[in-house]
Protein backbone atom coordinates (compact mmCIF):
# COMPACT_ATOMS: atom_id res chain seq x y z
CA UNK A 1 0.00 0.00 0.00
CA UNK A 2 1.21 3.18 -1.02
CA UNK A 3 2.40 6.33 1.49
CA UNK A 4 -0.31 8.33 -0.53
CA UNK A 5 -3.16 6.08 0.31
CA UNK A 6 -2.45 5.13 3.83
CA UNK A 7 -2.50 8.75 4.47
CA UNK A 8 -5.72 9.82 3.22
CA UNK A 9 -6.86 6.56 4.61
CA UNK A 10 -6.10 8.79 8.17
CA UNK A 11 -7.52 12.07 7.05
CA UNK A 12 -10.43 10.15 6.16
CA UNK A 13 -10.37 8.36 10.04
CA UNK A 14 -9.70 11.65 11.49
CA UNK A 15 -12.45 13.71 9.76
CA UNK A 16 -14.95 10.92 11.11
CA UNK A 17 -14.00 11.27 14.76
CA UNK A 18 -13.84 14.76 14.45
CA UNK A 19 -17.50 14.82 13.23
CA UNK A 20 -18.88 12.15 15.75
CA UNK A 21 -17.09 14.49 18.34
CA UNK A 22 -19.04 17.70 17.39
CA UNK A 23 -21.88 15.50 17.34
CA UNK A 24 -21.71 14.02 20.84
CA UNK A 25 -21.07 17.99 22.35
CA UNK A 26 -24.04 19.56 20.13
CA UNK A 27 -26.00 16.57 22.29
CA UNK A 28 -24.18 17.38 25.38
CA UNK A 29 -25.35 21.28 25.02
CA UNK A 30 -28.82 20.58 23.95
CA UNK A 31 -28.57 18.66 27.25
CA UNK A 32 -27.00 21.22 29.07
CA UNK A 33 -29.69 23.72 27.97
CA UNK A 34 -32.81 21.67 28.03
CA UNK A 35 -31.67 21.12 31.94
CA UNK A 36 -30.99 25.07 31.95
CA UNK A 37 -34.59 25.88 31.02
CA UNK A 38 -37.04 23.50 31.86
CA UNK A 39 -40.13 23.57 30.95
CA UNK A 40 -43.03 22.86 32.27
CA UNK A 41 -46.91 22.43 32.08
CA UNK A 42 -48.90 25.30 33.78
CA UNK A 43 -52.39 25.63 34.00
CA UNK A 44 -54.39 28.56 34.36
CA UNK A 45 -58.01 28.90 35.41
CA UNK A 46 -60.09 31.95 35.59
CA UNK A 47 -63.88 32.07 37.17
CA UNK A 48 -65.83 34.35 35.03
CA UNK A 49 -69.20 33.47 36.26
CA UNK A 50 -69.48 36.41 38.48
CA UNK A 51 -68.00 38.76 35.77
CA UNK A 52 -71.40 40.90 34.80
CA UNK A 53 -69.78 42.57 31.33
CA UNK A 54 -69.82 40.96 27.98
CA UNK A 55 -67.32 39.17 26.11
CA UNK A 56 -66.14 36.66 23.55
CA UNK A 57 -63.12 35.08 24.40
CA UNK A 58 -60.79 35.04 27.91
CA UNK A 59 -56.59 35.33 27.30
CA UNK A 60 -53.94 35.23 29.18
CA UNK A 61 -51.29 37.87 29.14
CA UNK A 62 -47.94 38.15 30.89
CA UNK A 63 -44.28 38.92 31.17
CA UNK A 64 -44.15 35.39 29.20
CA UNK A 65 -45.68 36.32 26.11
CA UNK A 66 -44.66 40.00 25.87
CA UNK A 67 -48.80 41.11 26.83
CA UNK A 68 -49.33 40.19 23.19
CA UNK A 69 -53.46 40.16 23.46
CA UNK A 70 -54.81 37.31 21.81
CA UNK A 71 -51.94 34.99 21.41
CA UNK A 72 -52.76 32.37 24.48
CA UNK A 73 -56.75 32.20 23.98
CA UNK A 74 -58.17 30.45 27.06
CA UNK A 75 -61.18 27.82 26.80
CA UNK A 76 -64.47 26.78 28.61
CA UNK A 77 -65.04 23.49 26.95
CA UNK A 78 -67.59 22.57 29.85
CA UNK A 79 -69.58 25.80 29.38
CA UNK A 80 -69.52 26.38 33.56
CA UNK A 81 -68.26 29.64 33.16
CA UNK A 82 -64.09 28.38 33.88
CA UNK A 83 -61.53 29.68 31.90
CA UNK A 84 -58.25 27.76 31.25
CA UNK A 85 -55.21 27.22 29.77
CA UNK A 86 -52.30 25.03 29.90
CA UNK A 87 -49.17 25.85 28.28
CA UNK A 88 -45.40 24.78 28.89
CA UNK A 89 -43.22 27.54 30.75
CA UNK A 90 -39.86 27.76 32.30
CA UNK A 91 -38.93 27.88 35.82
CA UNK A 92 -38.76 31.52 36.13
CA UNK A 93 -40.61 34.28 38.23
CA UNK A 94 -43.69 36.12 36.09
CA UNK A 95 -45.92 38.66 36.36
CA UNK A 96 -49.67 38.16 34.13
CA UNK A 97 -53.56 38.81 34.08
CA UNK A 98 -56.26 37.70 32.64
CA UNK A 99 -57.66 39.69 29.77
CA UNK A 100 -60.51 39.31 27.16
CA UNK A 101 -60.46 40.32 23.28
CA UNK A 102 -57.86 41.43 22.87
CA UNK A 103 -57.10 43.82 25.68
CA UNK A 104 -60.71 44.95 24.68
CA UNK A 105 -61.04 44.53 28.95
CA UNK A 106 -58.57 43.45 31.50
CA UNK A 107 -58.70 42.57 35.08
CA UNK A 108 -58.41 46.11 37.38
CA UNK A 109 -56.37 44.02 40.41
CA UNK A 110 -55.70 45.75 44.02
CA UNK A 111 -52.40 46.79 45.13
CA UNK A 112 -50.98 44.67 47.73
CA UNK A 113 -53.70 42.04 47.57
CA UNK A 114 -51.52 38.53 48.36
CA UNK A 115 -51.46 37.12 44.94
CA UNK A 116 -50.33 40.56 43.25
CA UNK A 117 -47.10 42.38 42.85
CA UNK A 118 -46.91 46.23 41.65
CA UNK A 119 -44.47 48.34 39.70
CA UNK A 120 -44.74 51.44 39.08
CA UNK A 121 -48.41 52.19 37.80
CA UNK A 122 -49.04 48.20 37.09
CA UNK A 123 -50.54 45.45 39.53
CA UNK A 124 -50.66 42.06 38.03
CA UNK A 125 -50.50 39.09 39.40
CA UNK A 126 -47.43 37.01 40.11
CA UNK A 127 -45.84 33.63 40.16
CA UNK A 128 -43.11 31.27 40.73
CA UNK A 129 -42.80 28.29 38.45
CA UNK A 130 -41.41 25.37 39.57
CA UNK A 131 -42.21 22.73 38.45
CA UNK A 132 -45.55 21.28 36.92
CA UNK A 133 -48.60 23.18 38.04
CA UNK A 134 -52.40 23.43 38.08
CA UNK A 135 -53.44 26.96 39.69
CA UNK A 136 -56.58 26.66 41.61
CA UNK A 137 -59.67 28.63 40.16
CA UNK A 138 -59.56 32.25 40.95
CA UNK A 139 -62.52 34.63 40.61
CA UNK A 140 -62.19 37.77 37.63
CA UNK A 141 -59.87 40.57 39.72
CA UNK A 142 -59.85 38.15 43.01
CA UNK A 143 -57.02 35.95 44.64
CA UNK A 144 -59.80 33.84 45.58
CA UNK A 145 -62.63 31.49 44.58
CA UNK A 146 -66.07 32.96 43.56
CA UNK A 147 -67.82 30.29 45.92
CA UNK A 148 -68.50 32.32 48.75
CA UNK A 149 -67.17 35.24 48.03
CA UNK A 150 -68.84 38.44 47.72
CA UNK A 151 -68.50 40.55 44.59
CA UNK A 152 -66.47 43.12 43.69
CA UNK A 153 -66.96 47.14 42.90
CA UNK A 154 -64.54 50.24 41.72
CA UNK A 155 -64.91 52.46 44.32
CA UNK A 156 -63.24 55.32 43.55
CA UNK A 157 -61.54 57.08 47.03
CA UNK A 158 -60.29 61.45 47.44
CA UNK A 159 -58.61 63.25 49.81
CA UNK A 160 -58.19 66.90 49.72
CA UNK A 161 -54.88 68.54 50.60
CA UNK A 162 -55.06 71.80 49.85
CA UNK A 163 -54.72 72.75 53.63
CA UNK A 164 -52.28 70.66 54.66
CA UNK A 165 -49.48 72.39 55.23
CA UNK A 166 -46.36 70.08 55.47
CA UNK A 167 -44.59 68.70 53.30
CA UNK A 168 -44.98 65.27 50.37
CA UNK A 169 -43.61 63.73 47.65
CA UNK A 170 -46.63 60.66 47.49
CA UNK A 171 -50.36 60.45 48.58
CA UNK A 172 -51.06 56.42 48.97
CA UNK A 173 -53.78 54.62 49.95
CA UNK A 174 -53.92 52.07 52.66
CA UNK A 175 -56.33 49.84 53.89
CA UNK A 176 -57.34 46.14 54.78
CA UNK A 177 -57.77 45.83 51.45
CA UNK A 178 -54.06 46.16 50.60
CA UNK A 179 -52.61 45.05 53.71
CA UNK A 180 -51.79 48.31 54.77
CA UNK A 181 -48.52 47.95 52.26
CA UNK A 182 -47.64 51.41 52.08
CA UNK A 183 -46.23 52.64 48.63
CA UNK A 184 -48.27 50.15 47.06
CA UNK A 185 -51.88 52.48 45.53
CA UNK A 186 -50.18 55.32 44.57
CA UNK A 187 -52.64 58.16 43.91
CA UNK A 188 -52.77 60.67 42.06
CA UNK A 189 -53.41 65.10 40.97
CA UNK A 190 -53.81 65.48 37.63
CA UNK A 191 -55.43 68.62 37.40
CA UNK A 192 -53.58 69.87 40.23
CA UNK A 193 -55.69 70.80 42.17
CA UNK A 194 -54.59 68.97 45.51
CA UNK A 195 -57.37 66.43 45.69
CA UNK A 196 -55.22 63.21 44.90
CA UNK A 197 -57.39 59.98 43.76
CA UNK A 198 -57.40 56.49 43.22
CA UNK A 199 -59.96 53.49 42.04
CA UNK A 200 -59.36 50.50 43.45
CA UNK A 201 -61.05 46.69 43.08
CA UNK A 202 -62.72 46.04 46.20
CA UNK A 203 -64.97 43.26 48.06
CA UNK A 204 -68.77 44.87 47.94
CA UNK A 205 -70.40 44.68 51.96
CA UNK A 206 -67.48 44.14 53.48
CA UNK A 207 -65.95 46.46 56.04
CA UNK A 208 -63.56 48.05 55.04
CA UNK A 209 -61.25 49.88 57.11
CA UNK A 210 -58.46 52.53 55.64
CA UNK A 211 -56.67 56.04 55.85
CA UNK A 212 -54.81 58.20 53.54
CA UNK A 213 -50.91 58.23 53.90
CA UNK A 214 -48.09 60.79 52.40
CA UNK A 215 -44.72 58.93 51.64
CA UNK A 216 -45.58 55.55 52.52
CA UNK A 217 -46.28 55.25 56.11
CA UNK A 218 -43.82 58.70 56.84
CA UNK A 219 -47.20 60.14 57.47
CA UNK A 220 -50.50 59.15 58.33
CA UNK A 221 -53.88 60.42 58.74
CA UNK A 222 -54.52 61.06 62.78
CA UNK A 223 -58.34 60.74 62.47
CA UNK A 224 -60.61 61.49 65.93
CA UNK A 225 -62.31 58.91 67.52
CA UNK A 226 -65.89 58.51 67.60
CA UNK A 227 -66.48 61.29 64.15
CA UNK A 228 -68.88 59.24 61.70
CA UNK A 229 -66.53 57.86 59.18
CA UNK A 230 -64.01 55.76 61.36
CA UNK A 231 -64.12 52.91 63.39
CA UNK A 232 -61.73 51.97 66.48
CA UNK A 233 -60.05 48.79 67.25
CA UNK A 234 -57.80 47.67 69.49
CA UNK A 235 -55.70 44.44 69.90
CA UNK A 236 -52.18 43.75 70.99
CA UNK A 237 -50.32 45.80 69.35
CA UNK A 238 -52.22 49.39 70.47
CA UNK A 239 -55.54 51.45 69.49
CA UNK A 240 -56.23 52.63 65.72
CA UNK A 241 -58.50 54.79 64.06
CA UNK A 242 -59.27 54.19 60.74
CA UNK A 243 -61.62 55.46 57.87
CA UNK A 244 -65.00 52.65 57.14
CA UNK A 245 -66.39 51.72 54.43
CA UNK A 246 -68.84 49.19 53.41
CA UNK A 247 -68.87 49.20 49.47
CA UNK A 248 -71.96 48.46 47.61
CA UNK A 249 -71.42 49.20 43.90
CA UNK A 250 -69.15 50.93 41.87
CA UNK A 251 -68.84 54.43 43.28
CA UNK A 252 -66.92 57.79 43.76
CA UNK A 253 -66.38 58.61 47.03
CA UNK A 254 -66.46 62.72 48.12
CA UNK A 255 -63.35 64.30 48.46
CA UNK A 256 -62.94 64.51 51.98
CA UNK A 257 -60.28 66.86 53.77
CA UNK A 258 -56.88 65.38 55.36
CA UNK A 259 -57.89 63.79 58.83
CA UNK A 260 -61.82 64.79 58.24
CA UNK A 261 -64.58 62.94 57.46
CA UNK A 262 -66.03 65.90 55.50
CA UNK A 263 -64.90 68.24 52.45
CA UNK A 264 -62.34 70.93 53.48
CA UNK A 265 -65.15 73.83 52.57
CA UNK A 266 -67.18 72.69 55.29
CA UNK A 267 -64.59 71.79 57.88
CA UNK A 268 -65.95 74.28 61.08
CA UNK A 269 -69.11 74.88 59.31
CA UNK A 270 -72.26 74.40 61.53
CA UNK A 271 -73.62 71.62 60.73
CA UNK A 272 -77.23 72.95 60.67
CA UNK A 273 -76.44 75.33 57.94
CA UNK A 274 -77.57 72.79 55.49
CA UNK A 275 -80.14 70.89 56.55
CA UNK A 276 -83.19 72.60 57.70
CA UNK A 277 -85.05 69.41 59.24
CA UNK A 278 -83.61 66.09 60.11
CA UNK A 279 -86.00 62.69 61.54
CA UNK A 280 -85.98 59.37 61.51
CA UNK A 281 -88.91 57.44 62.18
CA UNK A 282 -90.07 55.54 64.21
CA UNK A 283 -87.70 55.78 67.10
CA UNK A 284 -87.52 53.21 68.45
CA UNK A 285 -88.30 50.88 65.84
CA UNK A 286 -89.59 47.33 67.20
CA UNK A 287 -89.50 46.23 63.48
CA UNK A 288 -86.08 47.35 62.88
CA UNK A 289 -87.10 49.41 59.55
CA UNK A 290 -86.85 53.21 59.61
CA UNK A 291 -88.00 56.21 57.27
CA UNK A 292 -85.36 59.21 57.31
CA UNK A 293 -86.39 62.57 56.56
CA UNK A 294 -84.48 65.73 55.69
CA UNK A 295 -85.10 69.04 53.96
CA UNK A 296 -81.66 70.69 52.49
CA UNK A 297 -81.42 74.28 51.49
CA UNK A 298 -79.89 73.33 47.96
CA UNK A 299 -79.47 70.31 46.19
CA UNK A 300 -76.49 68.08 46.71
CA UNK A 301 -74.97 64.81 47.05
CA UNK A 302 -75.22 62.93 50.24
CA UNK A 303 -74.47 59.40 51.88
CA UNK A 304 -76.35 58.52 54.56
CA UNK A 305 -74.30 55.66 56.95
CA UNK A 306 -75.17 53.61 60.23
CA UNK A 307 -72.66 52.97 62.82
CA UNK A 308 -73.35 50.33 65.47
CA UNK A 309 -71.91 50.71 68.62
CA UNK A 310 -68.70 49.49 67.77
CA UNK A 311 -68.25 52.52 65.14
CA UNK A 312 -68.97 49.28 62.55
CA UNK A 313 -70.73 50.73 59.69
CA UNK A 314 -73.68 48.38 58.62
CA UNK A 315 -75.81 50.39 55.77
CA UNK A 316 -74.77 52.66 53.77
CA UNK A 317 -76.66 54.35 50.43
CA UNK A 318 -76.08 57.37 48.27
CA UNK A 319 -78.31 59.85 46.98
CA UNK A 320 -78.39 63.20 45.30
CA UNK A 321 -81.22 65.82 46.10
CA UNK A 322 -82.44 68.45 48.21
CA UNK A 323 -85.38 66.14 50.26
CA UNK A 324 -84.41 63.22 51.98
CA UNK A 325 -87.25 60.34 51.92
CA UNK A 326 -84.87 57.22 52.54
CA UNK A 327 -86.52 53.55 54.35
CA UNK A 328 -83.00 51.69 56.53
CA UNK A 329 -83.61 48.28 56.94
CA UNK A 330 -82.09 47.21 60.04
CA UNK A 331 -84.29 44.38 60.49
CA UNK A 332 -81.68 42.09 60.51
CA UNK A 333 -79.60 43.27 62.80
CA UNK A 334 -79.75 42.93 66.87
CA UNK A 335 -81.63 45.14 69.75
CA UNK A 336 -79.59 48.13 70.77
CA UNK A 337 -78.52 51.57 69.65
CA UNK A 338 -77.53 52.84 66.14
CA UNK A 339 -75.66 56.16 64.84
CA UNK A 340 -77.77 57.45 61.63
CA UNK A 341 -75.64 59.74 59.83
CA UNK A 342 -75.80 62.17 56.65
CA UNK A 343 -73.18 63.51 55.03
CA UNK A 344 -72.49 65.91 52.56
CA UNK A 345 -70.24 68.15 51.07
CA UNK A 346 -71.09 71.14 53.53
CA UNK A 347 -71.78 69.21 56.74
CA UNK A 348 -72.81 66.39 58.84
CA UNK A 349 -75.22 65.11 61.14
CA UNK A 350 -76.15 62.30 63.14
CA UNK A 351 -79.09 60.79 65.19
CA UNK A 352 -78.93 57.92 67.70
CA UNK A 353 -81.80 55.22 66.85
CA UNK A 354 -82.86 52.38 68.85
CA UNK A 355 -84.05 48.79 68.00
CA UNK A 356 -86.30 47.47 70.26
CA UNK A 357 -88.09 44.08 68.89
Amino acid sequence: MSYGIINNKFLYLTGLKIKMMRKILLLIAMAITSYGYAQNDVTFKVDMNDYTGSFTEVQLNGTFNEWCGNCNPMTDDDMDGVWELTIPLEDASIEYKFTYDNWTGQESLTPGSPCTVTNGDFTNRYLEIEGDTVLSVVCWESCSTCDGVPTAADVTFQVDLSEYTGSYSMVNLNGTFNDWCGTCAVMTDDNSDDIYEITVNVLTNDSLEYKFTLDGWDIDEQLTEGSPCTITTTDDSGTFTNRLLVATSDSVLTAVCWEECVSCMSVGVEENNWLNQFTVVPNPSNTGIFTLKGELKTNTDLIVFVNDIQGKVVYQSSFSGSMIQERIDLSELEDGMYMITVSSKVGSKTEKVFINK
